[in-house]
């Protein structure tokens, strides 16, 4: 429950960072602040982050009281997830069911693994529903939580770090009423969260890049320690060696844009009504000289640094030392809004335990006086019922012991058919249908881009006939798939024919079939065979430079929910087609292959009536060229299909590759960068502020 007090706390990789706000109706008022540094960032190699932590935890409760504030704290982004999702039209009630299905989907690691939570989102003028799913694994949260329970912290809430922002600068610029499209980047030390606001709408991308790429490149230019290169780049701004510090870290520069420019026309292929007309940069890695500048030239883009909060004010001597640190406050006051119900994503990712503990410890009180009140009323009713004892009529006592006999017999009755008919394992069999669904529309677009690496010509791809027939036939770069059978495998020698019904697959856990982790046992595959011709006079050369080719080398792609296997020689056939004529045609020339051509059945009575049907069928294009020198091929392999869990990894990064992802994906756009001599650098880097 939201209170009219709330503590927002942040442990950066450099401080702690914590602001209380007051409310008062839809205004809120600063009525303390604290900015505890840590001795050494928190990412210096050997350093023991936990104990620094905990020691700047201590200071921070020795200077403050929480008892009677809410407290709301974060986790980077990295250490989280937010995803995405456009939901089918259902009726409101329903939406839970089908959020927690999308969650499942979404999320790398079994649910069961994770604390989510989500967030709906809906235009005024439009029935699409969209959904924010924010999760962190609970092994991570646990440990992350262990700094606070350290020091006797009691904690209300949980959010990711870039939620916050979101909260803190749609609140302070009133985004949510104006619709104005702005992307926040907070750049920290180990990475940077692109917080996208539209129409009150978020979206999050983190990437794995921060201040301590900057560090790392100076620590290697100049063969600095981390310390000394980290003070270095702090001082980049007033050193005499600006130049050169700014020519050392130009490479992080550029691999920054280049991801910010990823991020931002993802988005935009997502969202293409959308319009972001400016960036507001967040964190200290943005006072580096030049970058501002920088990425205002790469991306097109207004870039400003925050530098003050428009609904937030600090009265006195301490105004200016809050304006200092505004840039580095914005996840602290986006945490104390969430804290005073003032928030626009109410995501709270903080585990159930934690919550019940502090609801049990805030109600002992109760208990005592309730356990008190009830012995008071124990002993009255054991007083009443010793008066009322002799009243009891020995008949009426007598039917009482039959029904609850009666009742004991239908408790053990239902005992033994809750032992006999578990519904769980029919539940296990249902939740497991969806997994590995995309692996059969992956499996047909992979042997369809085996197909093009054999770089047909071009009229091969069309419906001009008279440019087809042009090409002699041998020289036709053309492979035909006529038959594809598939064959699945839950582990050795237990084949299961795709579509028979001798076993239902779902019904078992085939990589506990096939023997678990380490136990040398095959996983679950399908064995698939093709059959197929070309005509191109080279034969084999061509059909293993080209289609077996493609399948070696694409076989194990991170983008694809299992891995293609090629054992030894996979051909199992490949020889001439022969004959006479057009080959296959076993009837009148041009039918499709498999139809009757001379005869229908026998009739009642044993007459056969003997009609060539030839002429109801369309002639097939080119079906009397002669074919005894085409080839005729048989090929197998094994498609090995990966965990489930492993399955979505894939299924989300073939997601977020686009609809490229099929044919790898597409080459990153040239970035310029900082310009190579002193009178082309941008003017923060000439005149340093």
């Amino acid at each position: 429950m939201a209170k009219n007090d709330a503590w927002g706390i942040e442990v950066g990789a450099d401080a702690i960072k914590a602001i209380r706000l007051a409310r008062s109706g839809d205004d809120v008022t600063v009525l303390e602040y604290d900015v505890l540094p840590f001795k050494q960032i928190l990412t210096t190699p050997d350093i023991n982050a936990k104990e620094e932590i905990q020691v700047n935890l201590d200071q921070f409760l020795q200077r403050h009281d929480l008892r009677k504030s809410a407290v709301w704290v974060s986790v980077p982004g990295h250490m989280g997830f937010a995803r995405f999702a456009k939901l089918p039209p259902v009726e409101p009630k329903k939406i839970p069911d089908i959020v927690k299905f999308e969650a499942v989907q979404q999320i790398p690691f079994p649910i069961e693994q994770v604390e989510w939570d989500y967030q709906t989102f809906q235009q005024d003028d439009s029935p699409d529903v969209e959904v924010g799913i924010f999760a962190i694994g609970k092994d991570r949260v646990n440990a992350f939580l262990d700094n606070y329970r350290s020091v006797g912290m009691n904690i209300d809430g949980l959010t990711l770090s870039p939620v916050a922002v979101f909260n803190a600068l749609t609140f302070d610029m009133n985004l949510s009423e104006s619709g104005e499209g702005v992307a926040f980047v907070d750049i920290g030390s180990s990475s940077t969260d692109v917080v996208v606001s539209y129409r009150g709408n978020i979206w999050v991308r983190t990437l794995q890049i921060g201040g301590n790429d900057f560090t790392e490149a100076l620590v290697k230019a100049f063969k600095l320690s981390f310390p000394k290169a980290e003070k270095l780049k702090r001082e980049a701004a007033t050193s005499k060696y600006a130049r050169q510090i700014f020519q050392a870290m130009r490479p992080v520069f550029a691999d920054l844009v280049q991801e910010l420019q990823r991020s931002l026309g993802y988005f935009q292929s997502l969202n293409r009504d959308a319009t972001l007309t400016k960036i507001i940069g967040v964190g200290s890695t943005f006072r580096l000289p030049g970058l501002q500048k920088f990425l205002k030239q790469q991306l097109q883009m207004d870039v400003v640094r925050l530098t003050e909060f428009k609904r937030l004010a600090v009265e006195g001597k301490d105004a200016a030392e809050f304006a200092d640190h505004a840039l580095n406050l914005a996840t602290s006051y986006g945490l104390a809004l969430q804290g005073l119900g003032l928030e626009t994503v109410s995501a709270n990712i903080i585990p159930s335990q934690v919550v019940q503990q502090r609801m049990w410890k805030a109600k002992q009180p109760w208990f005592a006086a309730a356990a008190a009140v009830l012995l008071v009323a124990l002993g009255w009713n054991f007083l009443s019922l010793v008066g009322a004892k002799g009243q009891y009529d020995p008949a009426e006592l007598s039917s009482v012991r039959g029904i609850v006999s009666k009742a004991s017999a239908l408790q053990q009755r239902w005992e033994e058919l809750s032992q006999t008919a578990d519904p769980r394992e029919e539940i296990e069999r249902i939740r497991r249908i969806p997994e590995s669904r995309t692996v059969w529309p992956l499996i047909l677009t992979d042997i369809q881009l085996a197909l093009k690496s054999a770089e047909p010509q071009p009229p091969l791809l069309g419906t001009d006939y008279d440019q087809v027939a042009a090409i002699p036939r041998q020289e036709r770069r053309r492979i035909i798939v006529e038959s594809i059978s598939a064959q699945y495998r839950v582990g050795p020698g237990d084949p299961v024919t795709a579509g028979s019904n001798n076993q239902d697959p779902w019904r078992i856990d085939p990589w506990a079939a096939a023997g678990g982790e380490g136990a040398g046992l095959l996983p679950p595959s399908f064995v698939i065979r093709i059959k197929g011709t070309t005509p191109n006079r080279e034969g084999v050369t061509f059909f293993t430079e080209t289609f077996i080719r493609w399948l070696r080398e694409n076989g194990d792609r991170a983008d694809r929910p299992y891995k293609l296997v090629l054992h030894g020689n996979p051909l199992l056939e490949f020889d001439r087609v022969g004959g006479e004529g057009p080959a296959g045609s076993s009837g009148a020339a041009g039918m499709p292959p498999g139809l009757p051509g001379t005869a229908l059945p026998p009739r009642e009575g044993g007459q056969r009536a003997l009609t060539d049907l030839s002429s109801f069928f369309p002639t097939r294009p080119l079906a009397n060229e002669p074919r005894h020198n085409d080839w005729r091929f048989e090929l197998q392999f094994t498609i090995e299909v990966r965990k489930p869990e492993e399955a979505r990894t894939a299924e989300e990064r073939l997601y977020a590759a686009g609809p490229d992802a099929a044919v790898g994906p597409a080459p990153a756009a040239p970035v310029e960068t900082p310009a190579q001599d002193e009178s082309d650098a941008p003017a923060e880097e000439k005149n340093p502020s």
